[in-house]
């Protein structure tokens, strides 16, 4: 019988362990290598399997950082993020073996509201996401806002909005209606197309399709009169089974130089 530890081992595979190593390399000789040894041998001891003991590594480098000045921690973690970005699943969102919940909630989460705090008017100070006044506020949202023309931003709020996307339709052909309000898909339709427009020809012709038919779904939601029966028998009737299962795409389909770090 396996062991826990050889079994996690199992579980880690070879994508990860090539990040593990570019990602040891870069810190290893980076002006900061003194401060990212605990770090390192928290990854290391993750691919191992050998969890209890890796988080003890994670709590002496976020204890080392964690009560240095602001600038100090700043240049520290945003140079980590920098070394590790690439190699997220989900940019902007962290993977969880990078960046456990014990960074986000006592090291990222708390600097990234002080950075916010201090410079309001810097998108890299929301685009990822560390910390989100509580989910008032959405910090890739306001990344493109405060700088639209920046294919990183565009991608990045492109990314929430296509999930958000997603998750409203995923149900149409069987409740026969969206799950959010017309207003609500109206407004998230908006924001794809005002990203659309920012990405201008940076965008595939393989989504082209795609937000004419988001915005005519979006329309004819809006008008829809729940009294003559479902929205997904209305489009039915109307000859638009097309609108009732057309993909959205993720942000990666949507152009054609991808931005650093996922090009």
């Amino acid at each position: 019988m396996k062991s826990a530890a050889q079994r996690a081992k199992l579980t880690w595979n070879a994508d990860r362990f090539e990040a593990l190593e570019r990602v040891r390399v870069v810190l290893q000789q980076s002006e900061f290598a003194p401060l990212y040894a605990s770090y390192i041998a928290y990854l290391e001891l993750r691919e191992r399997g050998l969890r209890k003991q890796s988080f003890t590594q994670l709590d002496a480098f976020i204890e080392q950082t964690a009560y240095a000045p602001f600038e100090v921690r700043l240049s520290v973690v945003r140079h980590l993020v920098g070394a590790i970005e690439e190699y997220w699943d989900h940019w902007p969102a962290p993977d969880n073996w990078q960046f456990p919940e014990q960074i986000s909630r006592r090291l990222t989460g708390p600097l990234w509201r002080e950075w916010q705090e201090r410079e309001p008017t810097n998108p890299e100070a929301w685009v990822y996401g560390f910390y989100n006044l509580s989910g008032r506020v959405d910090g890739r949202e306001v990344a493109f806002l405060l700088d639209p023309t920046h294919p990183r931003y565009q991608y990045a709020h492109l990314d929430g909005l296509c999930a958000q996307l997603n998750y409203e339709l995923h149900e149409l052909e069987h409740i026969e209606t969206i799950l959010c309000t017309p207003e609500h898909f109206g407004e998230l339709a908006g924001s794809v197309s005002a990203v659309a427009k920012a990405i201008g020809d940076n965008m595939t012709d393989e989504v082209a399709k795609t937000l004419v038919n988001l915005n005519e779904l979006a329309a004819l939601y809006r008008n829809h009169n729940r009294d003559s029966g479902t929205l997904l028998r209305e489009l039915l009737r109307l000859g638009r089974k097309d609108l009732a299962d057309f993909p959205i795409l993720s942000a990666r389909h949507w152009f054609r130089v991808l931005p650093h770090p996922i090009g």
